[in-house]
C-alpha cells in the first residue's frame, strides 16, 4: 500500500509501473478479449431467435424507461442478426472498479506471458 507524506489534495489518482515486450503474445491477446467481451460488453439479453414475447418483456420488465427509439434501433439490431447485450455502470463505485479493471488486465497479461510482462508496482490504493 502507497502512504503519502507530501501534500494531498483531492486527486483520485494513483501511479503504476510495468515492464512488458513491445507486442503481445497470441495467449495474451485472447485471454484480453475474453475479459474485455465479459466484463465491459454486456450481457446477452436477446438474440434473432428471440421471440416477441421475450422481446416484449425485455421493453417492459427491463428497460422501461428506454423510448421507442431505442426499442426500433434493438429490433432492427435483431433482424440484421445481431445480438443485443446490456449491463450498467455504478458511478458510485467507478473509482474502485476501474482500478479493479487495471489489475485484472495485468493479472492475465501475466498469467498468459512467458516472463514478456511483469508487474513492478501495481497497487493503486491510496
Amino acid at each position: 500500500m502507497k502512504i503519502r507524506t507530501d501534500f494531498v489534495t483531492n486527486s483520485s489518482s494513483s501511479s503504476f509501473i510495468i515492464a512488458r515486450k513491445p507486442k503481445m503474445n497470441d495467449k495474451q491477446k485472447d485471454a484480453i478479449l475474453r475479459f474485455v467481451e465479459k466484463e465491459l460488453l454486456g450481457k446477452k439479453i436477446l438474440g434473432p431467435d428471440s421471440t416477441e414475447e421475450e422481446i416484449n418483456k425485455i421493453f417492459e420488465e427491463e428497460w422501461e424507461f428506454h423510448g421507442k427509439d431505442t426499442q426500433e434501433k434493438v429490433r432492427a439490431a435483431l433482424k440484421a442478426g445481431k445480438v443485443v447485450y446490456s449491463d450498467w455502470v455504478s458511478f458510485e463505485e467507478t473509482e474502485y472498479y476501474y482500478a479493479d479493471l487495471f489489475e485484472e488486465v495485468w493479472r492475465i497479461m501475466e498469467e498468459n506471458g512467458d516472463g514478456d510482462f511483469e508487474g513492478i508496482e501495481t497497487d493503486l490504493s491510496y
